[in-house]
């Protein structure tokens, strides 16, 4: 089984989570600019994981 990457599970749970608020306030507002909102958080997810990735290569 492939072991995934802190990067490529930032942006599963980036996407997971923006695409839950945005649907969420687009239920609410009926404004379809909030599926952008997609995109933040994959953008928010990849960051946090690269971090995560490169602090992990700097203690080993």
């Amino acid at each position: 089984m492939k072991k995934y990457s802190y990067t490529e599970l930032g942006m599963l749970s980036g996407m997971f989570i923006g695409s839950g608020i945005g649907i969420t306030a687009f239920v609410i507002t009926n404004n379809a600019l909030f599926f952008t909102v997609t995109g933040f958080g994959i953008i928010i997810g990849l960051g946090v994981g690269s971090l995560l990735d490169r602090r992990k290569r700097q203690l080993t």
